[in-house]
């Protein structure tokens, strides 16, 4: 196991030993509405964990799901409700604003689900998406789509591929934006495909 991987492994077990799957969902969730915090790494440790019988593999997938749909879904309400004094108060730079805003305009769910997994933009992208008053049919689509597949890949992926965790730890980090264009426009394809029969068959 790499040692950088290992360096967490052993800062974040003493945590999820005395605060289990609670502390998985708050660290999760919070980033969500813009809060950093070590989600994404403690999914990974409490993934490994359970292949030792120390956690449950399914209730650490289904509480790190909850807590993104969750935490998503709280920083979409702020932005949409709050997102005046967000931008007040200077939380929301107008750089940042626009940039979120652009890339919702323009490439919608693929944009959320992208941000998902890219560190600084997944902690503003949903509250973005309510700033930039993203009809909640879509958002809830693209949320459902992030969530399932960042749980995926970093909740089951840690079990089935402990043995080669660092080569391809070090391949997603190395083509991280790369990665997710080419898997969010086959995704968006598959969507595009499956709306078009639809309304073919009607």
């Amino acid at each position: 196991m790499p040692e950088a991987l290992q360096h967490i492994i052993n800062e974040m077990t003493p945590w999820l030993s005395q605060y289990g799957y609670l502390l998985l969902f708050i660290a999760i969730a919070v980033e969500g509405f813009g809060i950093p915090a070590p989600g994404q790494s403690l999914l990974i440790v409490a993934s490994l964990n359970s292949t030792t019988g120390d956690m449950s593999l399914a209730l650490v997938i289904t509480v790190a799901a909850l807590a993104a749909l969750t935490g998503n879904s709280v920083g979409y309400f702020l932005g949409r409700r709050f997102g005046h004094l967000l931008r007040d108060k200077g939380w929301i730079k107008p750089n940042l604003e626009a940039k979120l805003h652009n890339s919702i305009d323009r490439y919608g769910i693929t944009a959320l689900v992208i941000s998902r997994f890219i560190e600084g933009l997944k902690q503003f992208m949903f509250i973005g998406c309510g700033l930039a008053e993203m009809p909640l049919k879509p958002f809830i689509i693209g949320n459902i789509l992030a969530t399932s597949l960042w749980v995926c890949l970093f909740g089951l992926g840690p079990v089935l591929i402990r043995n080669e965790i660092a080569p391809a730890l070090a391949f997603y980090h190395q083509h991280e934006y790369s990665t997710w264009m080419i898997v969010s426009l086959q995704l968006s394809l598959l969507l595009l495909y499956c709306l078009h029969m639809r309304r073919k068959n009607r």
